[in-house]
């Protein structure tokens, strides 16, 4: 009986994932371009600015695409700062459902087209694996998502890569933000396999989840 329950809890929380999922992306596509690119610089100049930002020796990041908030400007200072730097290319269906590995890149000239056009590491990028020993593994995640909740939840595309990177050993220590515009924050129907964030950003504010002291400037 309850593993009867479990399943069609499952699969009522996945149908309202679905159903927000599709809101959630027409109110970002609803956004013009200026507000797009404008919003973009204030979120990202809020993860600059922080401690947790500064004090990253190593950061997850990814390439924005399909009308996400800009991700250019932390790739750049994160090259220019000699940060090291991760970022993600899907592995082909045959690797498994939702797959994907965390490659090292350099600069620009490391990403070719990926998964659905959006850029990826070079094949020549050294991955880092997924059971990786701590140095190996990032201080700072920022994760892509089509919404977030005001408790940490997130939803993405529905394709699970980041929740099965996330639920990895080692990789769950490592602090984990998304930015998202102001009108993605929703309330988010979560399941056991979710895995909450440590806090998120937009372009008017930065929210820290966590009991210790915030890294973000007030």
């Amino acid at each position: 009986m309850t593993a009867e329950w479990n399943v069609e809890a499952m699969r009522n929380v996945a149908q309202l994932k679905n159903k927000l999922r599709k809101d959630l992306l027409s109110r970002r596509a609803a956004l013009s371009p200026e507000d797009r690119s404008f919003f973009s610089e204030q979120a990202q100049r809020r993860v600059l600015e922080s401690a947790i930002w500064k004090q990253a020796r190593t950061v997850a990041l990814y390439c924005s695409a399909r009308g996400e908030l800009k991700t250019d400007r932390l790739l750049q200072h994160a090259w220019q700062e000699g940060k090291s730097v991760l970022l993600p290319r899907c592995l082909p269906p045959a690797a498994g459902e939702g797959m994907m590995v965390m490659a090292r890149c350099y600069g620009w000239d490391d990403l070719e087209p990926g998964y659905f056009g959006i850029p990826e590491p070079k094949k020549s990028c050294p991955v880092v694996p997924r059971e990786a020993v701590l140095s190996e593994l990032p201080d700072l995640i920022v994760v892509p998502a089509v919404g977030i909740g005001r408790r940490g939840e997130r939803i993405g595309y529905g394709r699970g890569f980041y929740d099965r990177l996330l639920a990895l050993p080692g990789w769950k220590n490592a602090v984990r933000i998304a930015m998202v515009f102001s009108c993605q924050i929703d309330a988010i129907p979560i399941s056991e396999e979710d895995v909450l964030l440590h806090g998120y950003v937009t372009e008017k504010e930065a929210v820290w989840l966590c009991l210790s002291p915030s890294p973000f400037r007030v």
